[in-house]
């Protein structure tokens, strides 16, 4: 980023903060009256738009902090910096682009093909039927200021004036107004560019500010600066440094309030000073002002000190000042008029300072106003009527709104439903006035949910909810309601896109949705245990050091508990890794206990160990990430301990926090570091010499000073060579799918949704039908049955067999995590070679091998998951591998899982 980037922000975001802490300013003795003088010019490539007579935005209109209100509507600048259009009238928004399949990114620093990307603009307002709008710098560097125009809804785009004399300034834009015959553009320049093209920024106190006033018939224009230098300051001072805060535009003229600091202020001195000593200086020394220039003759223009005053608000001609007793005043700023809304009971000793009265609009018989209501915490809106001097409350919102501007016969708030939730709005003022206005009772989010929800969500409809653009077709969603027909069951299926990747927010913004599928990155970067957001799933990498001392000082303190889920989505996250379990492997000084050969669980480990009494044993356990080197301090992100552990005898999945021998295995891990077995003393393991690690582990191997070995993956010869047994649990935790699909507790049709999750995971039609498109040509549905499609489609139907079913859901938590028998699972009785989407398929990594190495192997009964070279041969597998072979490799698996047995 450009330094003068940094500069812009940095200033700009200093001359805020000083509007906001000068409004609390003591009144000092200030002339009424000064005049200045300034020059009129003619700016080069002008325009007349006179001939536009039919003017969609008529009246003032006014942009003030990134919004600009006009009388059909309002025009804001998103937090991405997207520009988009509120309609007064019918409350519809809009982005303001009109290219077609345009995907409106503006996150970025370099200004983009999208119509609304005003990442780059300092100020915009509606007049006529354009808007204009100001470049910001340095998108304009070495060049003038200038002024654009483009078409309402976007496009057209053309530069209509540029402003001499400001080639090489650094330019913050304050407010911007435009009534159609002239514009007003208060300015501070804060810097200049040299001939070399380097940035030089004024002193702290050398910023100048400013007016231009442009004719928009022939555009014209005058410029004053409200500091021109020290000959010329008159009373406001070698160093007075004003600063516009807030305009309003009459009738021929344009008031501009602006703070300054006085003759008395030392720059050198204040700099010195501490924060507190600065405050009380700068209330000492700072003032508030209100310039009255004229519009035909800039340079003729009335000074009024303000500094009584607390707050003020502009629109039109009229001005809305609190002071700091709490008092409001209307007053007409031509005609001098001025009406006292609220008279405050304080006196000089105790002050009310805001009282909570701010004024919003006059009308030809009211003064419309809102007070702050302390118990609601809420804005009330009040009338004043300015014949009868009668006050009467005409609302009293449920929401908080907040007005920010006016323009035409609308007022312009902001609603806040909560402190992260806030909509724009526009509201009529004849009918606020004469009190039949409504305030709204529910967001547009809410509103909206609810007529989805009775328009889309009918309660025989299982409406799915998928993060991603591979919806099923048409054609299959009427095989799948068809089927679903056939096998009697009472509700159809629908399919939904959801672009939104936050859990919560799908929640609130789509109510409709029955069953939610896990946005694709909380898949592939591993992320799904996030959404659970409660309960224990950290990583063993998170508590383990080198040596295990980090393990051993946080893992025996862990009181181990449920995932408690209290949410209205509900998620299961697995780890992404492969099919690895906890393997345990016994020194030959073991070979000739009992019932070693059955030890396949951390506890009879430990009881074989304690009966064993063998002494002289310099390493009695060594755990390690895999059994060839290093131990659990090379544990990844795949131990995270969530997910299915899979009975490989009864085939039946359990969470592994609900399973007491699954539990068990990595509570074990506690008791055995509490012992010290894995110390300082006897590590094998030194992080910062690879090769030195390597000899340790061999040589302890080969001295057979070690009684057992922990590690996770497969089985090593290194190992096997050493090692009397080795053994694996029963229970794995199963981890090829990360899982983070459920169904929603809000559901209306809850049951029905529960179902067809289940089909889509048990029942091959339904998930053919759901994973491959219908397109004429690749392949067709007979019987329900997708067959016959082409070669050149089958690689991505592998990929989107692969990815989709990583993303379904296997089980659903219930907010009720205490009673079993409120837990429904969907696969009780799950089949890990049946299952048509996950199936015993590989990790997602791509696998080199092929099928058939493994298909001969399977069937002389090995256990192809200990092979020395499993991950050489299964990289890229799923990459070259058709439909038809993993139906064959699947039944392939399912009898080695019966040999298990």
């Amino acid at each position: 980023m450009k330094r003068s980037n940094v500069k812009k922000g940095i200033i700009a975001a200093v001359v805020l903060c000083l509007v906001f802490l000068l409004g609390a300013v003591v009144v000092q003795n200030m002339p009424d009256r000064q005049t200045k003088r300034s020059t009129k010019q003619t700016g080069t490539g002008k325009e007349n738009d006179s001939s536009e007579s039919q003017h969609s935005f008529r009246g003032l209109s006014t942009y003030i902090m990134g919004e600009a209100y006009g009388s059909c509507g309002m025009y804001y600048s998103s937090d991405n910096g997207a520009l988009y259009y509120l309609d007064a009238a019918s409350g519809k928004e809009s982005i303001v682009c009109t290219k077609t399949n345009c995907e409106h990114k503006m996150d970025s620093m370099k200004p983009s093909g999208c119509e609304a990307d005003f990442n780059h603009v300092a100020a915009f307002v509606p007049s006529g039927e354009r808007l204009y709008y100001i470049p910001a710098d340095p998108l304009g560097e070495n060049t003038p200021m200038e002024i654009w125009k483009q078409d309402l809804t976007g496009g057209n785009q053309k530069k209509i004036l540029s402003l001499k004399g400001k080639e090489n300034t650094g330019m913050i834009i304050q407010g911007m107004l435009c009534d159609g015959m002239h514009m007003v553009v208060g300015f501070i320049e804060y810097g200049r560019y040299t001939k070399k093209g380097k940035y030089v920024e004024y002193g702290s106190f050398d910023q100048k500010s400013g007016l231009y006033v442009i004719n928009m018939n022939d555009w014209s224009y005058q410029c004053i600066y409200l500091k021109e230098g020290s000959s010329e300051d008159g009373m406001l001072g070698k160093n007075a440094c004003p600063t516009i805060s807030t305009m309003s535009m009459g009738t021929e003229r344009v008031w501009a309030y602006y703070t300054y600091y006085d003759s008395g202020f030392d720059p050198k001195k204040y700099n010195k000073m501490t924060d507190k000593n600065r405050i009380k200086y700068m209330s000492k020394h700072s003032h508030l002002m209100r310039g009255d220039f004229s519009l035909s003759d800039v340079s003729l223009y009335t000074i009024i000190p303000q500094d009584g005053n607390h707050s003020n608000t502009f629109y039109g001609n009229w001005c809305y000042d609190q002071d700091y007793s709490g008092n409001l005043l209307a007053t007409n700023l031509p005609t001098g008029d001025s009406y006292h809304i609220y008279s405050s009971p304080a006196t000089e000793k105790h002050r009310e300072c805001d009282s909570g009265y701010r004024g919003v609009v006059t009308t030809e018989n009211s003064i419309l106003y809102v007070v702050w209501n302390k118990k609601r915490e809420k804005y009330d809106w009040y009338r004043y009527d300015r014949k009868t001097t009668r006050k009467t409350c005409i609302a009293s919102p449920a929401v908080d709104c907040h007005p920010q501007g006016v323009a035409g016969d609308y007022i312009y708030g902001d609603l806040f439903w909560s402190d992260d939730h806030m909509e724009r709005c526009a509201i009529p003022i004849k009918e606020l006035e004469k009190g039949k206005y409504q305030f709204p009772e529910k967001s547009k989010e809410e509103a909206a949910a609810d007529q989805n929800k009775e328009n889309i969500d009918p309660d025989d409809t299982v409406i799915w909810g998928v993060n991603d653009n591979n919806l099923p077709s048409d054609e299959a969603v009427k095989e799948i309601n068809s089927y679903l027909k056939k096998k009697g069951y009472d509700f159809k299926v629908a399919f939904t896109n959801v672009q939104d990747s936050d859990i919560d927010n799908i929640a609130k913004q789509h109510p409709e949705i029955d069953i939610l599928q896990a946005p694709a990155n909380h898949v592939t970067d591993n992320l799904a245990a996030a959404t659970l957001k409660s309960g224990y799933f950290e990583p063993l990498t998170s508590f383990l050091s080198v040596d295990g001392k980090k393990l051993k000082a946080q893992f025996s303190k862990l009181d181990w508990k449920k995932v408690e889920v209290n949410r209205e989505i509900y998620s299961v996250p697995n780890s992404n890794q492969t099919y690895e379990g906890i393997y345990i492997a016994y020194s030959n000084k073991l070979k000739n206990k009992a019932s070693a050969g059955d030890a396949d669980t951390l506890e009879k480990v430990g009881k074989i160990l304690t009966n064993a009494n063998v002494k002289s044993v310099k390493y009695p356990v060594i755990l390690q990430s895999n059994l060839a080197g290093g131990n659990l301090s090379d544990f990844t992100d795949s131990d995270y301990c969530l997910g299915l552990a899979l009975n490989r005898n009864s085939k039946k999945p359990s969470l592994w926090y609900e399973d007491k021998s699954v539990r068990a295995v990595y509570q074990t891990f506690n008791e055995w570091y509490k012992k010290g077995w894995l110390s300082e003393k006897n590590k094998l393991y030194d992080q910062e010499n690879t090769n030195k690690n390597v000899k340790k582990i061999e040589t302890a191997l080969k001295k057979g000073d070690w009684l057992v070995t922990i590690g996770y993956g497969p089985c090593s010869e290194e190992i096997k060579k050493h090692s009397a047994y080795v053994v694996r649990p029963k229970h794995i935790v199963f981890s090829n799918c990360n899982m983070s699909t459920g169904v929603a507790a809000a559901s209306n049709c809850k049951d029905q949704a529960e179902t067809f999750l289940m089909l889509a995971y048990t029942d091959q039609t339904i998930a053919d039908l759901m994973l491959y498109d219908i397109r004429k040509g690749n392949y067709q549905v007979k019987n329900n049955v997708v067959c016959d499609y082409s070669k050149d489609y089958a690689l991505s139907v592998i990929w989107r067999r692969t990815d989709f079913g990583n993303q379904i859901a296997a089980t659903q938590l219930d907010t009720d995590v205490e009673s079993a028998t409120h837990r429904k699972k969907y696969l009780q009785s799950y089949n890990a070679a049946a299952s048509p989407l996950i199936g015993f398929q590989p990790d997602t990594d791509g696998y080199e091998g092929d099928l058939e190495v493994y298909i001969p192997a399977l069937q002389k009964g090995e256990d192809i998951w200990q092979a020395k070279n499993f991950d050489d041969e299964y990289d890229g597998l799923m990459g070259r591998i058709s439909m038809r072979k993993i139906n064959k490799f699947c039944s392939e698996v399912a009898k080695q899982i019966n040999a298990w047995k």
